[in-house]
């Protein structure tokens, strides 16, 4: 017997009488009546404890029952008459129990329904007959698309409440069976209900003659989930590696695909391979598990297995992947920043990443249809590209739910900002390796007799950047130095003509712009990068794109009525009219460097003052000038 160890996500997928379980969740807008349809399941059966129903009799304050009381726990949410948090419930029939999830309604508590979409096998999908499709109903489908939910319910609720009953239900039905085939969902069935009377959830009721059934709860007993693969793999995410007393390692995790048996050969995601000598599932010794067992692993040799490593059977079945195309619930009031760090989680594995590309986000009024964005709100679903710092083990979302489903973490707050599925692996870690060249960048900047540096000029428009830019590029030339220039206004007229002025262009602006320098240095030139770049991640970034020691950040500071009063191209003007919206203090903010290299006064000093700071500064890091 293995000693005790905790199994993570196990589910043997059986109720403690052996009847199958089912995975199902309530979605829809605000009062389109979850909490009183699960209220009513479980009451039909007899899952409503007798102490739990006088409370709930208690709390609905009259002599009718509020049957949403039986699940909403909170005193808040009683008070408000709303869910807040996720209810989970269970109840059983002759024929299968169920675990049923209570998401809510409000747009607030979107990521409260993430969380519930992430481990349901059916939607139940309420739309009041008084007030129809709702945005909300569009999103909660769209999300528990996003997470792997396959089949949908179409209940129409409190259809007493509405006249020409048979009519209303179709026009509901058929406008939500477009957005499930654009989603590319199923639709189980689509029920006329009242839940608060209790017509069509477990009984076919009178009020609805023209509907021949079958109930809720007739589909809900007979529904088959529709089932996920990962074709042919075998995939063992690793949780824990632990010791024996004694000695000997012993690998934890649960199997996500495929089958694995004592003696079988195994190969982790890094290419070590051992072979299985002992195996247990769920604690007990075994001579093989399959997906969806808590399992633990005996290897021979004792390779060196951590946390977020994978194994399987087949050396190169499961890549190391760099750079992965998402969609994603974004979760955070601040939206996303492009090449901004963010903590990463696939499975058990865990990288920074960044965010490198905004494709666009869905449309619900649209029916799911992608449309750029300039800014993602909270609660809106994404489109991105991810570039990961460690490669990690992951798969499409199609493949895989285990490895195809990631959180994206905040690194400073500790705070989920977005969860979301991998649609594709765009990138591997070896697709582009490196391509080594005999000429290094010190034999070029050898041959040009000079240290190759970076010289970035950070300040508001106005401030005089250009100028100094031009004097100090003139000044290197006239002692014999190879320079250049890279103009913020001149690059947005070619390279970055495609970026517009949103918080992610501007992101975008600088970090090609460091990228181009670093290139150039690497070439021997001395760099001067004339740029607002308002950010200072962006500009930190850019200090390690090109190499710290030979990055010299400048700001060039004047208050911003001096700079207003200069206008030199006029930009002010503009942005004060209206013409030049987002632009940098006016629409825009800009921060200040907190501790630049150089810090130059351009309103109370001259600029040729400003430069001979620089080439002293440049002098004493070793340029020869």
């Amino acid at each position: 017997m293995l000693p005790s160890q905790s199994s993570q996500g196990a589910d043997l997928k059986l109720s403690t009488h052996g009847r199958a379980r089912l995975r199902l969740m309530t979605c829809g807008s605000v009062d389109d009546g979850k909490s009183t349809l699960i209220g009513r399941l479980l009451l039909e059966s007899g899952a409503v404890f007798e102490d739990h129903l006088e409370e709930a009799l208690r709390s609905s304050g009259g002599a009718d029952l509020d049957l949403s009381f039986l699940v909403d726990g909170l005193k808040s949410e009683r008070e408000q008459g709303i869910t807040i948090d996720v209810a989970y419930r269970y109840f059983a029939t002759l024929k299968r129990s169920f675990l049923i999830a209570d998401a809510p309604g409000h747009e607030q508590y979107t990521r409260n329904q993430a969380a519930a979409a992430s481990q349901t096998q059916l939607a139940v999908v309420l739309i009041s007959a008084k007030d129809g499709v709702q945005i909300q109903t569009r999103r909660h489908l769209a999300i528990a698309s996003l997470f792997g939910v396959k089949d949908v319910v179409l209940a129409v609720n409190k259809i007493d409440l509405v006249d020409d009953a048979k009519a209303r239900f179709g026009t509901i039905v058929a406008e939500l069976r477009q957005l499930v085939g654009v989603l590319s969902m199923n639709v189980a069935a689509a029920i006329p209900i009242s839940a608060k009377l209790g017509a069509n959830v477990v009984t076919l009721s009178e009020t609805t003659p023209w509907y021949a059934g079958p109930t809720l709860l007739d589909v809900l007993e007979n529904f088959e989930p529709t089932p996920t693969t990962c074709g042919e793999r075998t995939i063992l995410p690793i949780s824990l590696t632990g010791r024996f007393e004694g000695g000997g390692r012993v690998s934890y995790g649960t199997l996500e695909a495929g089958t694995i048996r004592e003696g079988d050969d195994l190969v982790s995601e890094l290419g070590l391979r051992a072979k299985v000598t002992r195996l247990w599932r769920a604690g007990e010794i075994s001579p093989m598990a399959k997906a969806g067992d808590p399992l633990a692993v005996e290897l021979l040799p004792q390779i060196d297995l951590g946390r977020g490593a994978v194994l399987t059977k087949a050396e190169g079945d499961l890549p190391l992947a760099t750079q992965l195309r998402g969609r994603m619930v974004w979760l955070s009031p601040e939206g996303p920043q492009p090449n901004r760090a963010y903590d990463l989680q696939i499975g058990t594995g865990r990288s920074s990443a960044t965010l490198t590309r905004l494709e666009g986000v869905l449309n619900l009024d649209a029916s799911a249809v992608l449309t750029p964005a300039e800014e993602v709100q909270p609660n809106d679903i994404a489109i991105a590209r991810l570039n990961l710092t460690t490669p990690l083990v992951a798969l499409s979302f199609a493949e895989s739910r285990e490895l195809g489903a990631f959180l994206l973490v905040d690194r400073m707050t500790r705070r989920s900002v977005a969860a979301g599925v991998v649609l594709s692996i765009e990138r591997r870690a070896g697709d582009t390796p490196w391509q080594s060249v005999d000429v290094k960048p010190a034999d070029r900047a050898r041959l040009m007799g000079q240290v190759p540096f970076v010289v970035w000029l950070t300040g508001l428009s106005g401030a005089g950047k250009s100028t100094i830019a031009n004097l100090l590029d003139r000044q290197l030339q006239t002692r014999g130095r190879h320079s250049a220039i890279l103009d913020g206004d001149n690059l947005r007229q070619g390279l970055n003509a495609d970026l517009g002025f949103t918080d992610a262009d501007r992101t975008e602006n600088t970090r090609r712009v460091g990228e181009v320098a670093a290139l150039m240095a690497d070439a021997g030139l001395v760099v001067i990068v004339s740029l607002i770049s308002p950010f200072q991640r962006d500009r930190d970034a850019a200090r390690v794109a090109v190499g710290p020691e030979r990055f010299l950040e400048v700001f060039v500071d004047a208050p911003l009525e001096i700079c207003q009063q200069r206008d030199p191209k006029g930009m002010y003007a503009r942005a004060k009219s209206g013409n030049l919206p987002r632009f940098t203090g006016i629409g825009a903010d800009y921060e200040a460097p907190v501790e630049p290299d150089v810090h130059l006064r351009t309103d109370q000093a001259d600029p040729n003052e400003g430069v001979s700071t620089i080439l002293a500064v440049l002098r004493k890091r070793g340029l020869p000038i």
